[in-house]
């Protein structure tokens, strides 16, 4: 596919285009299966809305009465050809770019999603993108790195070799189901080191291969506070938050402030952490 230079919004500024579909990958790095106590055994996803798209040098809002707003670095993958039902061997042709993303989350909201995500990841520039796309057919998709700053501390740093699915894996996967069209973007999940952003934090995510030198350059928000109310309970449901869902956000429950359970986890037959 070609870059579309016509366009004049700018959330689209790090990306060829709008994007028609942005599906994004639940748990896929092994260092992130540790850390929340369970591997799968097979690749989940979820869908973002693509108006939940920013460009680098923005700010994101955390909404009014909200807590736990969480970054996740991750490898953005731009598909540049249709792919239905292609092979693993095939998949990678069909990826055009990648460059650098951020899957924010707002914790608040999960509980009452479900597992769908809808609300709680596609939030106004809830996916920041960018800024720059790296040529797909010059790296290798096992030789790549994604690093995470927040306010200049190295969160994250991790490479695509500790995927537990393979970039190609994930795109076949995907396209045993529906047909990914040209311009459609894969988050492929985030390494361990996700926790809890609040107003003022800055947060950089760069993807890079360290063998050939090609990087998205860093991408860069910075969290604000929103004004309020950010919902209305007359609508639906309202933002909540309990101490699960604070030790997912955060990492662990040290991180959170939480007293250690791991012996009632135990007794409960639990492990250590959970999660998605």
């Amino acid at each position: 596919m070609t870059i579309d230079t016509t366009t004049t919004d700018t959330r689209f500024s790090g990306l060829p285009g709008r994007p028609g579909k942005i599906i994004a990958v639940h748990l896929s790095y092994e260092s992130r299966a540790q850390q929340r106590g369970r591997r799968p055994a097979a690749p989940s996803y979820f869908f973002k809305a693509s108006s939940s798209v920013a460009a680098s040098g923005g700010t994101v809002e955390r909404p009014a009465g909200t807590e736990l707003l969480a970054f996740e670095g991750e490898i953005a993958l731009v598909i540049g050809s249709d792919a239905r039902r292609v092979s693993q061997a095939d998949a990678w042709n069909h990826v055009a770019w990648v460059t650098a993303s951020n899957d924010l989350g707002l914790y608040d909201l999960r509980a009452n999603d479900k597992g769908s995500n809808v609300r709680s990841k596609s939030g106004e520039g809830f996916t920041p993108i960018g800024p720059s796309l790296i040529d797909a057919r010059t790296v290798d998709p096992g030789a790549l790195r994604v690093r995470t700053w927040v306010n200049g501390r190295l969160a994250q740093d991790d490479t695509t070799a500790g995927l537990i699915f393979p970039l190609a894996q994930i795109v076949a996967d995907l396209s045993q189901h529906f047909t990914l069209e040209s311009g459609d973007v894969i988050l492929t999940g985030t390494p361990a080191g996700s926790s809890v952003i609040v107003p003022g934090d800055v947060v950089e995510i760069e993807v890079d291969s360290p063998a050939t030198g090609a990087t998205s350059g860093r991408l860069v928000t910075t969290v604000v506070e929103g004004s309020g109310p950010a919902y209305d309970e007359a609508l639906g449901s309202l933002p909540a938050v309990d101490d699960t869902q604070r030790e997912e956000a955060w990492g662990s429950r040290a991180a959170a402030g939480l007293p250690d359970d791991t012996g009632s986890r135990a007794a409960a037959g639990l492990p250590d952490d959970t999660g998605s």
